[in-house]
Order: C-alpha cells, then structure tokens, then sequence
C-alpha cells in the first residue's frame, strides 16, 4: 500500500510590498479593493450602503486593526472588519460633537480626527470609543478656514489643513490645534484643493480638483509649480492622493471613476492604474488608502481517497500551486485556482506541497 505526505506550505513566490488599494466610490457607496502593483480588482471589500454607509470618503485603519470611513451624507464615521470588510458598528454617532460632512480622517495620539467640512472645523474623538473630546480647531479661531477636506500631519510635527472652498491650506499648531498661518494663501494655484500629503522630499503635494491638477509647495509653503499639469493623465475633477508602496503618485480621478498613476520624480502619466467598468464599479472615486493586508494562507489540507482538498480564502489575484520538492524551482499552477477557494486535486506522487501565490 502507497502511502502519501501531503503538506501545505505558506509563502509568497516573489516577494514585495503587500499593501492593496482600498478605494471609496462615492457613486457606489462602497469601498472597492485593488492590488497594489497591478491593479486589478480583487474584491468590493465594503459592500453597497453596508450598515448605511452613504457618501463615503475617508479611509483609515484604527490602532484595533479596523476600518474606519467617513460616511458624509448622515454624518457618522463607521467601523468595518479590517480584514474582510464585514460591517461592525457605527463608530462616531451621527452629529455627535458636531460633525457635519466629514470627509478626512487620521488616528494620532490616542484619538481619532476629522474634518468638518460644513462647519469648518476640525473635531477630535477618543480612538477607543468614538466618544467626543473637543473642536481640536474651532470653527471660531481656524484662521478663517473655509471647507476643510484633506489634513495631514507635516514634518514639522504641525497640522495643515485644506480648506476646499477658500481655496487656501492652513497651519495648526499639532498638540494644541491653535492657528499658526495660512501656508498656501488664496488667489493662487489651487481651486477646489482636497486630498494632500507631503512627499519624501519633504514638499507638500495638494490636489487641485477644479483644474485638474496637482500643485507643489515647499516645507515653507512656496509655490513650487505643477508636479502634475491640467488634464495629465486624464485627471478630470482629482480628489484623493496616495504615494504608493513603489514610491509613485496615485490620484483618483472623480469624474471618470479611475485611479491614475504618476511618476514621483517627475510626475509624468505612468497610465491608469483602476477603471471604473461593469465589473469594477468605481463610480466617482474620491479618497484612498494603501494598506497591508495578511498574505494569503492555506486555511486547510484533507484527504479524500486518493484526492487532496485545498481550502484557502479566495483573493481575485491568489492562485495555489503544486510541487513534489519544497524547495524546488518547479512549482506548477494547480488549473482552475486563480480567484477560487478551493480544490479537489488528484494526488500525483508520493509527496505533495501546496503553496499561494499572488499575481
């Protein structure tokens, strides 16, 4: 009588960065995963209006490993599974503090922030619970804030916010949340500025949504010039900004429901990167959010006579392959995997070695 070793080894065939693109389409009320160095879709990680998700924009991950978005449209932040998107509670009760119209989030310190776009404001929650603190900066003493969409954390440890409808960037104090200055005036380049971040070098990027562009500024708020000129790349309406796990620059393009690529050293069109279509349905994209996710794993191994079943959480871009040696050069794409979860495999030799791999 034969007898079989059937194993199952976890690993990743080329090793890089594994962080997904999780995209908010507002037109969609959903929140739409991609991979992060093809973009192909991989799944509808939050799902349709799940526990009432209306307008969403904002995306960030919790110290608990969650996620949490801002839902515009009832004014509430709402909490997901981290890791498969399922709907856990309502975060920040609807109004609560205030709110109106959130739209960026960021966890710093023990709390949550948000931006308050129709009041002009910038509010604060505890990290835990979702319950209200304070105005971290009032609508009464923001320095004539006006719209805030986007805020990020500079190097300088300070708080720079966008202001969409004054067409400006503001500095805050980031411990107290006292105004500093107006980093970017209104009057110049930005019309409808939403999504920015600083770069590596240090520079601050914003999107200019109204004309279609991304502006660059210095650590001293000088008008740099256009990184990424009117219209690159098909940018019609750009709203959200992320610097990816390759180093370049995504933007998500908010008429035509895409994610356009650009390069960080020069910011030239390196292509689309996602597309709205049947079967991705990005309807007005707005913000983004690069996050590491678990490598995909076998969850089980069992015979069955002499066939083996193969049971792994389904990823569109994870297939499983087979190889008589673990540490042979011959892995083989066991047929029909790519995007399944699971198989029933017909055992070929005496010893037999699962792994997945993603695209």
């Amino acid at each position: 009588m034969r007898r079989f070793a059937i194993c199952a080894l976890w690993c990743v065939a080329v090793v890089h960065a594994s962080a997904d693109l999780l995209v908010s389409s507002f037109g969609n009320n959903s929140v739409l995963r991609f991979n992060e160095r093809t973009g192909q879709y991989i799944d509808t990680f939050v799902t349709n209006n799940a526990g009432g998700l209306n307008g969403p924009h904002g995306l960030a991950y919790g110290p608990d490993g969650h996620l949490y978005v801002a839902s515009a449209h009832n004014d509430t932040v709402l909490r997901y599974d981290g890791t498969n998107g399922t709907f856990l509670n309502i975060f920040v009760a609807p109004r609560s503090g205030g709110l109106d119209y959130p739209v960026w989030l960021e966890f710093r310190g023990g709390s949550l922030f948000i931006t308050a776009q129709l009041t002009n404001s910038v509010l604060r929650y505890n990290a835990t619970n979702g319950a209200f603190i304070d105005a971290f900066v009032a609508s009464t003493n923001n320095g004539g804030l006006s719209g805030p969409s986007g805020m990020t954390w500079g190097p300088d440890g300070n708080l720079y916010v966008v202001g969409r409808f004054g067409n400006h960037v503001m500095r805050y104090d980031g411990t107290t949340g006292a105004f500093i200055d107006v980093f970017v005036p209104a009057g110049g380049p930005l019309l409808q500025p939403f999504g920015l971040h600083f770069g590596a070098d240090t520079n601050l990027y914003v999107v200019s949504g109204n004309n279609s562009k991304l502006a660059r500024f210095s650590a001293t708020g000088t008008y740099l010039g256009d990184f990424v000129t009117n219209g690159s790349g098909g940018l019609a309406f750009p709203i959200g900004m992320e610097f990816g796990p390759d180093g370049n620059l995504y933007v998500a393009s908010f008429n035509n429901g895409k994610v356009a690529r650009f390069s960080s050293t020069n910011g030239a069109p390196l292509g689309d990167f996602a597309i709205n279509s049947p079967a991705v349905p990005m309807n007005n994209c707005n913000f983004m959010l690069f996050h590491t996710f678990a490598r995909p794993r076998i969850s089980s191994i069992t015979r069955s006579n002499l066939n083996v079943i193969v049971r792994w959480p389904a990823r569109a871009d994870t297939r499983l392959q087979s190889n008589t040696n673990v540490v042979g050069a011959n892995w083989q794409a066991v047929a029909g995997t790519l995007g399944a979860s699971v198989v029933t495999n017909a055992v070929t030799a005496e010893q037999q070695f699962f792994r997945l791999e993603r695209d």
